[in-house]
Order: C-alpha cells, then structure tokens, then sequence
C-alpha cells in the first residue's frame, strides 16, 4: 500500500511540472525565437516480486529526467523592420547580456539611444565590425580604403553602432567603361521615333522590324491623277470624239516641262485627236503609244503633268530611288531628303496641301475648303514590301479638311549612362547610341555623350561616329575623350553590334569615382554582411554577422528571454571556415521573425494528457490513503 501511495504522490509531482512545461510552451507560442520544451520522464526504483511460478519486477515511483529542447525551425513572420532578422536554417546568433555572451535565435533587433543593434530580450548583437565609421566633428564619415573582406575571419567580434548620420565622401570620376551590345536584331524593342537626320536603311516599322532598305530599292509616289507602271511611269489620257458645238478642241499641258498646245476643228473624231497629239509629242521626243480609250505618255523616271484644259488631269508622279549616297534629284537618303521631294511633288499639284514630319510619322494636310487630293504609291520591279505598307495610308484620298499619316517610323536606339563625380558634386554622363547607317561593309552608330548637372543643365554634349564591321565588332573609335567638367578617357572597345535575338540588352557602366553619399538604410543581406546604402547608389560593408553551430544543440541551457548558453553537453559555438573563408550555415532573412515552433495542437494534447495523469495520480493517493484506513480498521 506504500508503494502505491508514494508511486501517486511521485506521479502527481512531475504530471504537475509537465504541466508547468506544456503551459510554459503554450504561453510562449508567440514569442518571438522560442523554442518548444519537452518533458521526459523515467523510473526511480523497482522492487523484485517472486514466487514459485512467476518473477517480476514493480516499479517504484517515477522522476522527470530532463527537458528536451525542440531546436526545429519556427514559421517566418514578415515584418517592416530590417534588422529584424531570421535564419533559414542551422545556426544561432550570438549576443551579449549583461556582459555575458549567449546564443539566441530571437532576431527582433532595433537600435538602441547609441545606435546598438539590440533584441528584444535586451542582449547586443555580436558582429565582426569592419571599424570603418569614423567620428567626425560633423557627424559621421566611411573610410572607403577600409578592406572588408573576410571580416568574421580577420575582425573580433563586438556589438555595432549604426549611426544614421553617415557620410560616404566624393572621389572625381577620371576613367569609364562601357561595355554592351547594341542589338542588331531583325526585331527589337528598343525603339524611339526616327527624326528627319535619320536614314531609312536604318529604319524600323510600328512592329520594331527592320525594313532593311537598301541601294536601289524604289517605289512610286504620285499627286493629282493616278499612273500606272510597266517599268515605265505611264498616264492615259483619254479621248472620244469631239461633240458639235461650235467650239475648237484645244489642248493645253505640258509634260516635264514640255509644252503640248493643240487646236483642232469642232466636231474632230477621236482618231484625229490621238493622231495629231502623238504628232506633237513624238516631235518633242516623249514616249507614248495609241490605246483603245486614247493616248498614254511614258516616261522612265518622272511624269510631270501640268494641263490647262480640262481634257488633261494635272499629274506628278516619280520613281523614288534610295541610296547611301544621293546624286540625282529622285534619289533619297535621309527623311528630310524624302521629305522635300514629295513636297515638290505635291506642290506641282495641289496649294493647299502641308506635308510634315513629326514623332515618327509623315503626315499630310488638306487645307482645301472643296478639293479632294489624290495621292497614291505604286510598287516597282525592285520596291521593299515593309516601307511600303508602312507610306500605303499616307498616300491615299484625302479629303478637304482633312489629314492622313503613315504608319510609326521608328530607329534603333540605346540609351545607358550613369553618374559622373566632380569635386563640386554628382552629373550625369548619359551615353544615347542610335543606328545611323548601313552600308554594304560596315554599319554606322551615332552616338550623343551627354553631360548634365544635378539639375538638369547641360554641361557638355558630344557626337561621335562608331564603325562597325559586317560581323559586328567595332573598328573605330575605340576610346573617347571628354574634356568637360575634367578630362575623363572613356573606354569603348567593349561595344558590339551583334544580333540578340528574344535577348535583353545587357550592359555595364563602370567608373572610377565616387559621389559623396548621404546614408539612406542599413541591410543585412543573406550572407551576413550588414551593407551601408548611400543617396549616391552606394553601399559599404560596415560588419559581418556570423551563424555559429553545436555538435548537440540538446545540450545547451535554456536561461530564459530566449537565450542559450552553452554547456559541455552542448560544445563551444563554432563558425564553419574553408580555406581561410567564412561559410554560412544558413541565409540571414532581413525583414522576417523567426516565430515560436510551438505546435498548438501537440501542446494541448500534451497537456490534457498529463492533467489527466495528474487527476489519476491524485486518484492513486485517495485510494492508498482509504486502503491504509481500512488495514488499520482491521487491526482494531
């Protein structure tokens, strides 16, 4: 009856610490870096029972041997803070509380009134401090000259301060590097709206297809009545027979240039009218033939119609000829060059008519109260099918009043550039390359250097041809010089012209100075390494912060607010290092909370289990206590 009376009170005793554990855990289930403690229990003695049939043992009370520390990962809370910081994974800061140094995996750190990187529990943390913020007598300055490499292996650990008035001083900018392919795709996405300097062999449709116009590809353009071409531009005018009316039949126009006046009697038929124009215009040697409805006047190039007569309709027509280098009149390059003949043409024509060039895009204008303008384009034997889709509804009926355009003209561009650093402060160097031409052995950019103040005021501006060779490598210059706000040399030998297709355009803009920076965040980033973030698009390494790890992590001692000190049991905290180099165990998350791995569920199981065992236990010694009654019940 003893033992039963004491294996009850042994059984309520550590049922009753179980619970203190399951309630512990449950009451931290949103403590930040908390780790789940579990119970384990075992026999204190055992008494031999024998007899002549069977031997066995009884156990005698029970202990609770340890408390397991369950160091599984927590959940990950998002937070707004970066110095709140989680491991994802193996490894445990390590702070220093009351001068004392533990291990916590409670990353909820904040600066303090100093600076300091301090938890929640009040415990610094321990980095490897570059030492490279120095006091000033304004604040706060970063020695940059500071090598912050293998901090954890090279620096002693320390709590940091993180001013927040930090400077990162100016260096002036004396040498750039550029390197970076400018896309020579037959389709890109690079585009800006071609501008009356551009070539159209360096053109690019609304689709950023390159239209590859080239020497000699040509096409029709044509005002007043339409034309029709057979390798020859040819108009007919049409003829019936002369009505009665006591009027002459006269004939007035001129063809380029050439003067056609002819008068025949009234009532002529439609034979002698054709016969006696192709008198004329043979004896003035322009081409033409007798058709079915009348006459048709040829010509290879250009037919320029100007009529007096309301018999003959008011024609201009040419065949315009791209080519690299111009030399007759119909021969085009440059936008402003295509520009200029088709106002002419027009003009031959129509008053009342404006043709521009504007953000990519031809346009012309009827100014006409009552006059329709006809203009048209007609494909030749050697016409490019792109640049003619994209001028199809430019030339067209246009009615008084009204406009049409073409399609967007666009060129190939590229534009990258960065900053530039003088004694006085920041510019910025922009490089802006633009396909100019293509010729049969070479391709040719236009590239702008630009520089502006801080703001926005040109400094200096530049232009400079680049080569390139057929297969795309660049043959000159390969290294510039701009002599404003400082010599700067500007090495472009990097630059390719390559065809990337379904690539982006990467490129690097690399300089030797430095702006001076004003501090605009701290970040902790995955490998530890708590980067300083300047206005000046800087960063400097200020620390290091190092995951250490246990051979048994078991064995440390849980001390409370999180912290965990290290044990025999446990063995001293080590960082993993390879060839003289710090190797994390685990990414550091800035901006997330490592929460408690309490499971809820398990936790309240476990404790309804044991308040049940305590209940039981209870029962045990209410028993024992009525049976003891009764043995001395029996006894009296």
């Amino acid at each position: 009856m003893s033992i039963s009376f004491y294996n009850g009170i042994s059984g309520a005793k550590i049922h009753e610490q179980a619970i203190d554990i399951w309630g512990d855990n449950i009451a931290n289930i949103n403590t930040i870096g908390f780790k789940e403690n579990i119970p384990e229990f075992s026999t204190i003695f055992s008494s031999i029972m024998s007899s002549s049939a069977v031997t066995s043992d009884v156990g005698m009370q029970s202990t609770l041997q340890s408390t397991a520390i369950d160091t599984s990962m927590g959940g990950l809370k998002k937070t707004d803070n970066p110095f709140d910081l989680a491991i994802g994974g193996k490894g445990w800061f390590k702070v220093s509380y009351n001068n004392q140094e533990y291990y916590t995996k409670n990353g909820s750190f904040t600066k303090d009134k100093d600076g300091y990187l301090v938890n929640d529990s009040g415990a610094y943390l321990l980095v490897a401090n570059a030492e490279n913020i120095i006091k000033t007598k304004d604040g706060y300055e970063i020695n940059p000259n500071i090598d912050t490499k293998n901090l954890i292996t090279t620096k002693k650990l320390s709590p940091i301060s993180l001013p927040d008035n930090l400077i990162l001083p100016s260096i002036p900018t004396k040498n750039v590097k550029i390197s970076l392919n400018l896309n020579n795709s037959d389709k890109i996405n690079t585009t800006a709206p071609a501008k009356e300097n551009s070539d159209f062999s360096a053109l690019y449709n609304q689709y950023g297809e390159d239209m590859k116009i080239r020497d000699n590809q040509s096409f029709i353009i044509g005002y007043g009545d339409n034309v029709s071409f057979d390798g020859r531009i040819g108009y007919e005018i049409c003829i019936n027979n002369d009505t009665l009316d006591s009027k002459d039949v006269n004939y007035n126009f001129s063809v380029n240039g050439k003067n056609i006046n002819l008068t025949l009697p009234d009532g002529s038929t439609k034979e002698e009218i054709q016969n006696a124009l192709k008198e004329k215009l043979d004896n003035l040697g322009i081409e033409n033939e007798i058709t079915q409805n009348g006459i048709k006047i040829y010509n290879k190039d250009k037919l320029i119609i100007k009529s007096n007569t309301p018999l003959v309709k008011n024609v201009s027509a040419e065949k315009l000829v791209y080519k690299s280098t111009p030399t007759k009149e119909n021969e085009f390059n440059t936008i402003k060059s295509f520009e200029d003949i088709i106002k002419t043409l027009a003009n031959n024509v129509y008053s009342n008519i404006d043709i521009s060039f504007n953000n990519g895009r031809f346009s012309i204008i009827n100014n006409s109260q009552n006059q329709p303008i006809n203009s048209f384009i007609l494909k030749t034997d050697n016409s490019n099918e792109k640049l003619y889709k994209a001028f199809y509804p430019l030339f067209n009926k246009i009615l008084p009043q009204t406009s049409a355009k073409s399609v967007d003209l666009k060129i190939n561009t590229q534009k990258i550039g960065g900053e530039i650093y003088t004694n006085e402060g920041k510019n910025i160097l922009t490089f802006d390359f633009s396909k100019q031409k293509v010729l049969p052995s070479k391709t040719i950019w236009n590239l702008n250097t630009i520089i502006k103040d801080e703001n926005g005021n040109i400094v200096d501006t530049k232009n400079f041809a680049l080569e390139f060779n057929e297969d795309g490598f660049l043959l000159n210059p390969k290294q510039i010089t701009l002599n404003t706000p400082q010599t700067i040399n500007i090495d472009l030998s990097k630059i390719t012209s390559f065809e990337k297709v379904n690539s982006k355009i990467n490129y690097l803009f690399s300089q030797d100075g430095e702006d001076k920076g004003y501090l605009t965040s701290y970040q902790v980033e995955e490998n530890g390494l708590i980067n300083a973030y300047f206005s000046n698009n800087k960063s400097i390494t200020v620390g290091a912060i190092p995951l250490f790890n246990f051979k048994n992590e078991q064995g440390l001692l849980n001390i409370g607010k999180s912290l965990f000190q290290e044990t025999i049991n446990s063995s001293k905290g080590e960082i993993v290092i390879k060839n003289n180099e710090y190797i994390p165990t685990a990414k550091i998350k800035s901006g997330f909370l490592e929460t408690s791995n309490v499971n809820m569920a398990k936790a309240m199981t476990e404790l309804l289990v044991n308040q049940k065992a305590f209940a039981t236990a209870a029962k045990t010694i209410t028993t024992s206590n009525e049976m003891i009654k009764k043995a001395i019940e029996m006894k009296r």
